[in-house]
């Protein structure tokens, strides 16, 4: 419990780095067992300047692993969407064992369908 309050607080430090590099929170879910995992969504559009996000990453504390990964990947998502020229992208971080990262771009023509699932952000319930 103790690493996961650590971790969280981690993320939590990062959080004002990634807003300048133009990227929010579309959710963090928690999900309580053995051990602990949390799911962080991060949406970015496609308009800020990559050297600017670069700029912005030398800055970070290098305090953590994990926060480490998050920044480099908000950093690649970023320079993956300026060189496609994608329109929005999403980051989903898993916080877990192992922690992975996936990123997903959105054509900057569907702009309008900026909200993207998938079978992982579905709560399924089985009745008999």
């Amino acid at each position: 419990m103790a690493e996961f309050n650590s971790f969280t607080q981690q993320v939590g430090d990062a959080l004002p780095l990634l807003e300048q590099m133009d990227y929010e929170v579309t959710t963090f879910k928690v999900t309580w067992g053995l051990p602990p995992k949390a799911r962080l969504r991060l949406k970015s559009n496609g308009n800020t300047d990559p050297q600017k996000v670069s700029a912005i990453a030398a800055r970070a504390p290098s305090n953590g692993v994990l926060v480490s990964a998050l920044i480099s990947s908000a950093v690649t998502a970023k320079r993956i969407q300026s060189t496609m020229k994608l329109g929005t992208a999403f980051l989903d971080v898993d916080f877990a064992v192992p922690p992975r990262v996936n990123m997903k771009f959105v054509s900057a023509k569907d702009g309008a369908k900026d909200d993207i699932r998938d079978l992982d952000d579905l709560e399924l319930s089985c009745k008999n």
